[in-house]
């Protein structure tokens, strides 16, 4: 009876291992999936706030003057390029 017992006993042992090892897989990736959309929302945020900039009038201004050198007409654009190494200063 009494080994009857203990088979019985790691017999449901054995059987509540399995689902407690996949509960706890199925826990720590919900954890991943939800830091994953944690950061995906972080960047959404961002790319929200750079298209809210982007649609000011100031920034595109900014933007066409730094990225493409465009000037208002009348306005001189001048660019200081770097000088030219001396001969020997290799």
């Amino acid at each position: 009876m009494v080994v009857i017992t203990c088979l019985s006993l790691a017999v449901l042992v054995g059987l509540a291992v399995v689902p407690v090892r996949t509960w706890l897989s199925q826990k720590e990736k919900t954890r991943q999936a939800e830091a994953e959309i944690s950061r995906i929302d972080q960047d959404i945020a961002s790319l929200e706030r750079q298209l809210g900039e982007l649609q000011t009038d100031a920034e595109i201004e900014r933007r066409a003057r730094q990225d493409f050198d465009l000037v208002y007409p009348g306005e001189e654009s001048y660019r200081i390029l770097p000088s030219e190494p001396e001969p020997g200063d290799d």
